[in-house]
């Protein structure tokens, strides 16, 4: 993986925020990191030291 694909919506620690239109959830460009504490984050800023591969999961959606 590339140093550029280190950014926080690629972190396990990072926690993606939606906002509800009409019947479905829409990602927004912020979320938060939840390590070592909380704090408010972009999606796509650059990871800090604590960055930690998130594990990607296939969804069972049919």
């Amino acid at each position: 993986m590339d140093q550029e694909d280190h950014i926080c919506k690629n972190c396990a620690y990072f926690r993606q925020h939606y906002v509800k239109l009409g019947w479905s959830y829409r990602e927004i460009k912020f979320g938060h990191c939840v390590y070592p504490r909380l704090k408010i984050r972009e999606a796509g800023a650059k990871a800090c030291t604590h960055y930690k591969q998130r594990e990607h999961t296939t969804s069972a959606t049919t």
